[in-house]
């Protein structure tokens, strides 16, 4: 004898509670992101009271945990994992920076110098000669990246650079720079 077919409401109500299911495991997905975002906000609050609370030595004990930690997550990455890291990490950077007022930016920039100067101070011969290796390979991108504006900025900072660098003859001693086109100009008076 041949199978009587199910009635259109036993299809609508297996539709039904398949629809149901989903949804309820789109409001627990969503439920969920935001209990992590929640979280998340709440932890960021407490890590910077925290930090806010340290001392020094608390700091530099946290700074020298977090960059074994960092260091350590580095190592275990893969080769794809890696460049996502850096373009994020980049990003995230380049939103602190855009955010900071100028005392702030003062105050990265001569921590910034110091742990650079301590880090170099520290490294090994063979460790210099790979950091120069990689600052030239890393300066030649980004000089082959940048636009003729870009150019022309940089060049103007490494003259009054190399200006600050220069020792002064005499009292008298001034730097003018003209920039003309692409080429940028370097006069020096001297009261001689």
């Amino acid at each position: 004898m041949p199978r009587k077919p199910k009635s259109n409401l036993s299809h609508s109500s297996t539709r039904a509670r398949t629809a149901k299911v989903a949804r309820s495991q789109e409001s627990e997905e969503q439920t969920q992101t935001q209990k992590t975002q929640a979280r998340r906000a709440l932890d960021a609050e407490r890590h910077a009271s925290q930090r806010a609370s340290d001392t020094f030595t608390q700091t530099e004990t946290r700074w020298a945990l977090d960059a074994e930690r960092h260091a350590s997550q580095r190592a275990s990455e893969t080769y794809t994992q890696t460049p996502t890291r850096q373009t994020l990490d980049a990003e995230r950077h380049a939103f602190q920076r855009a955010s900071e007022t100028f005392t702030q930016t003062q105050a990265r920039q001569t921590l910034d110098a110091e742990r650079h100067a301590s880090q170099r101070a520290a490294e090994t011969v063979e460790q210099t000669q790979t950091r120069r290796v990689l600052d030239a390979e890393r300066h030649g991108q980004l000089i082959a990246a940048e636009t003729d504006e870009d150019s022309q900025r940089r060049r103007l900072l490494n003259a009054e650079r190399q200006a600050e660098r220069r020792p002064r003859g005499s009292v008298g001693h001034e730097s003018m720079y003209i920039a003309e086109g692409s080429t940028i100009f370097l006069f020096e008076i001297t009261d001689n």
